[in-house]
């Protein structure tokens, strides 16, 4: 019975907790799992920064491209007034004497004048010429056909132009905005695989022809009973203002739209046996 006895709380005390082992065993398992665990965190964190760099870079190159295709449009401040001042000094002249002739001929002389400047300031001429060009038809429009209105006749044709060009490619999910910036931002036509950035170029495209449909609901009814000084102040009002509201408007559909997604370069991909069996089935050789 004694020796019973002594066993007992021999046979308790082997069973009684962990070893020394067992405790760092399980300590050294605890700190796999947290270093493990803050890898993940570290990954996360560096890959989270990488992608927040490359939309902040995608998002800037999107804004360069926006406002160069803007200033394209416009040519600058300069361009702006290439457009506007010869339409002015029509609209002036014309109010003021009631005669077609110096009311043209103004209109020239200011182009002329506005072409001469870039001349002299060796600037790009595109913008001048085209300003100059616009406004010897406008005047040869309103001259040999003896109607002041008709000065405005080849705006009317132009926002008609317009409205059917963006409506036609907003309908058909060909959306001249993205058509415009896409070659800028060296996306191409890719926006076309990513919804919601064809949706924003879609819904600025509309935007836009909006804009033109209502210049042709204002400005046909005062063109066609001869309202010419309202046709004038109306083309002006219609103008550059609710034109670059629209610009801004649009840039903030785009500017909410997913980052863009960049073209495949054709050094990046890799032909696969396929193609390569094309190529040489097309071989003219």
């Amino acid at each position: 019975m004694e020796s019973g006895q002594r066993a007992e709380p021999t046979s308790r005390g082997r069973h009684a907790g962990p070893t020394d082992h067992d405790t760092q065993r399980d300590q050294e398992a605890f700190e796999g799992v947290m270093q493990t665990a803050l890898d993940g965190v570290v990954v996360d964190v560096t890959l989270g920064a990488e992608e927040a760099a490359r939309v902040a870079a995608a998002k800037e190159a999107e804004a360069k491209a926006y406002e160069d295709a803007v200033k394209k449009a416009f040519g600058g401040k300069m361009g702006m007034a290439d457009a506007g001042l010869p339409a002015i000094v029509f609209l002036i002249v014309y109010t003021a004497t009631n005669n077609l002739n110096p009311a043209a001929i103004g209109s020239v002389a200011v182009a002329v004048v506005m072409f001469a400047i870039r001349l002299l300031r060796r600037e790009t001429l595109q913008h001048a010429f085209s300003g100059l060009f616009g406004v010897l038809v406008c005047a040869a429009f309103a001259k040999f056909s003896g109607h002041a209105q008709n000065y405005y006749l080849p705006g009317i044709l132009i926002n008609l132009g317009s409205f059917l060009l963006f409506a036609g490619t907003a309908l058909f999910r060909w959306p001249i905005v993205g058509l415009m910036i896409g070659p800028i931002t060296g996306e191409m036509t890719t926006w076309k695989q990513v919804p919601g950035r064809l949706r924003a170029f879609t819904n600025a495209t509309w935007l836009l022809a909006a804009l033109f449909a209502v210049k042709l609901a204002v400005q046909v009814p005062l063109y066609l009973t001869h309202h010419t000084t309202a046709l004038g102040v109306m083309k002006l009002v219609l103008g550059y203002p609710p034109y670059l509201a629209c610009l801004y408007f649009a840039w903030q559909m785009i500017k909410n739209a997913p980052p863009p997604v960049m073209p495949e370069s054709a050094e990046d991909a890799e032909p696969t046996e396929g193609a390569e069996a094309a190529v040489e089935g097309n071989d003219p050789a």
